[in-house]
């Protein structure tokens, strides 16, 4: 026989012994036996009805791309708009300067 691995074993034996202490507890044992049947409840439902889990698969999916599409369209309204400040910031820049040249020839240097 090979190895056995004790950790494992040790963990799942000390796990099934920490959840019979824990149910012990009169109000941990109601909330485990109504989530069992609220899961129960809700198998069942998927079990006979597929298409339920078909049709959330669906809607997610599309939620998602959409929500895909509509950051893709961003991001491209963005790009355009820096390309196109890219391409003024160099003629504003030139507008600054010749303003400036302007001043300092009509009034000197005068304002420093």
């Amino acid at each position: 026989m090979g190895k056995r691995n004790k950790l494992v074993e040790g963990i799942v034996i000390g796990a099934i012994i920490g959840g019979a202490v824990s149910l012990f507890d009169k109000e941990t044992r109601n909330s485990v036996i109504q989530g069992s049947k609220k899961l129960k409840d809700k198998t069942t439902t998927l079990i006979q009805h597929p298409e339920l889990v078909t049709d959330t698969v669906k809607e997610k999916y599309e939620t998602i791309r959409t929500t895909i599409e509509q950051v893709s369209e961003d991001v491209s309204f963005v790009a355009g708009k820096v390309e196109k400040l890219k391409e003024t910031t160099p003629q504003v820049m030139e507008i600054v300067n010749d303003t400036k040249e302007a001043f300092v020839e009509k009034y000197g240097d005068e304002q420093k």
